[in-house]
């Protein structure tokens, strides 16, 4: 059993060597792009529910 734990470890390890990282502008990269698509998505839902709030608000004004 214990045999089976460390050759699972030593695998594992080796399969991590054989990796292609990514460079740091890469990620840099990436990230940035990943923080604007939630600022504009962010931007659109805020959006969205002002304007399901004003809607919603209406018709129950209008069914008293």
């Amino acid at each position: 059993m214990l045999a089976r734990l460390i050759n699972y470890f030593r695998e594992a390890r080796a399969e991590l060597a054989r990796v292609t990282w990514p460079s740091r502008e890469e990620v840099i990269q990436a990230t940035e792009a990943v923080l604007l698509f939630t600022f504009f998505m962010m931007i659109i839902l805020w959006i969205y529910d002002l304007f399901f709030g004003w809607l919603v608000q209406t018709i129950t004004g209008l069914l008293r």
